[in-house]
């Protein structure tokens, strides 16, 4: 390049993509543009509107935006390491989750009354678990599930996917602060999969009027909506494990001491603190947050605005107060599976450059890697450019990510605040092997583990 200064049905249907494309807003797709992947309706589905390999036509694309279709995947030559980032075993174990929420959502309903089908859950958890560790490049949030009309089904289902990339990812983690198992089942996930799948299920026991006044306000905190970690935990206790249980009731709880419900002590109510929480709460909570953040609440009846960009949303977690309330190991975590720049994703560089992303790096997420794309914003019809990694190019940045204004949502690490997972993976291994070899007692994060270089 050069580097120059509905249905609650949610059902969901998707498939592998091709070898090489990139990802557009339907807003920004131009006629004669080709589907690497097919287009479902979002409000229906089960309903393809366009099949791969179909070329765009100007009334078409003015359509799929009225209808309200978020993305598109373009096919584009010369775009395989895109691609490697998207896993079919992935894409398939995501809807399964999403049609086993959908499911059980249907069968929480009044004029239905049905028991959950925990064992369901536990399948579809374990489908996407092996799914994901059989496709380790593939773990990444590259693409957001559409297709939910009803938003607390999306939210469920995005926290559990989340859940499980930052388990998977801080493996290291979870075996030092669960120092009374064995390595190998300190790393399970399977639990943390379960519990946050399920962690807003008390929703489903409040009143209709709470729920309402929740989605219109997004206010967490009103009273009667807190209710919702109490009743859920009624319901899974005695039928799910009790780790997962326990993130049902505590995925509120917040790093700083300021989150909900209390526990009763004989000195009064304490509100558990740090690594006084458990871990895969903690790790809930974080992923709970980042999408409450980039999809907020809202009624059912009410069209889904754009979703936050990425990068915004994370840079939003890395100041005050929200950085207060997560574990800063566990936002490392979320910042090495969460790209702020996806690969896929277009973007327009400060040099007025236009490409798209192929890589990027967890150390200095908001600097990744850009293939220049001649014509993009208009045709794409020209062979790629060249790459520009922004790693080595400071004087860029990005400033339009797939339509939105980011230049004022760029981060970057610091010697203070470097972005070194690997690093506190060092720092805990060092500090459990201590001088001599012997077992340390498991320190706590927020002491400045989570600046261990």
């Amino acid at each position: 390049m050069g580097c120059r200064s509905v249905d609650t049905s949610c059902r969901v249907f998707l498939c592998a993509p091709e070898e090489s494309m990139l990802r557009l807003n339907a807003i920004q797709a131009k006629p004669g543009m080709t589907l690497a992947m097919p287009v479902y309706h979002p409000a229906q589905p089960s309903t393809i509107l366009l099949r791969a390999g179909a070329v765009l036509q100007e009334r078409t694309i003015a359509a799929l935006y009225e209808l309200g279709v978020g993305e598109l995947w373009i096919e584009y030559p010369h775009l395989e390491q895109v691609a490697d980032c998207i896993s079919e075993e992935v894409i398939q174990a995501r809807a399964e989750t999403m049609q086993v929420l959908s499911d059980a959502f249907d069968a929480m309903r009044p004029d239905v009354g049905a028991e959950l089908d925990y064992r369901a859950f536990r399948r579809a958890i374990v489908d996407l678990v092996n799914a994901l560790m059989n496709n380790p490049d593939a773990a990444l949030l590259v693409q957001d599930m559409y297709g939910c009309e009803h938003p607390l089904l999306q939210h469920a289902a995005n926290v559990a996917y989340i859940s499980l990339l930052i388990g998977l990812k801080i493996d290291f983690y979870l075996e030092h602060q669960r120092p009374r198992l064995e390595p190998a089942h300190a790393r399970d996930v399977s639990s943390l999969g379960l519990g946050a799948v399920l962690h807003d299920v008390g929703v489903l026991k409040l009143d209709e009027d709470v729920v309402e006044q929740y989605l219109a306000s997004g206010d967490e905190y009103e009273q009667r909506f807190r209710q919702h970690v109490k009743l859920g935990y009624d319901m899974v206790r005695g039928q799910i494990d009790p780790t997962a249980a326990s993130i049902v009731l505590h995925h509120h709880q917040r790093f700083d001491g300021s989150g909900y419900p209390g526990r009763k002590t004989g000195a009064g109510v304490h509100t558990p603190a740090g690594t006084d929480i458990h871990v895969f709460a903690r790790i809930v909570a974080a992923a709970d947050l980042f999408d409450a953040l980039r999809f907020p609440p809202r009624p059912p009846s009410q069209p889904p605005a754009p979703p936050m960009p990425t990068v915004r949303a994370l840079k939003r977690m890395s100041e005050p107060p929200i950085s207060d309330w997560i574990d800063p190991v566990i936002y490392l975590g979320l910042l090495a599976v969460v790209p702020p720049y996806p690969p896929g994703t277009t973007v327009e560089l400060s040099n007025g450059i236009k490409g798209v992303v192929t890589r990027w790096h967890p150390d200095e997420p908001c600097r990744p890697v850009v293939r220049e794309i001649p014509g993009l914003g208009d045709k794409i019809d020209a062979p790629p450019g060249e790459e520009c990694n922004l790693k080595d190019h400071p004087e860029l940045c990005v400033v339009v990510a797939h339509g939105h204004d980011v230049r004022n949502d760029n981060f970057y690490s610091s010697e203070e605040v470097p972005f070194d997972l690997h690093g506190v993976a060092r720092a805990l291994i060092n500090r459990a092997a201590g001088p001599i070899g012997k077992s340390a007692k498991p320190t706590d994060p927020s002491s400045g583990l989570a600046q261990a270089g």
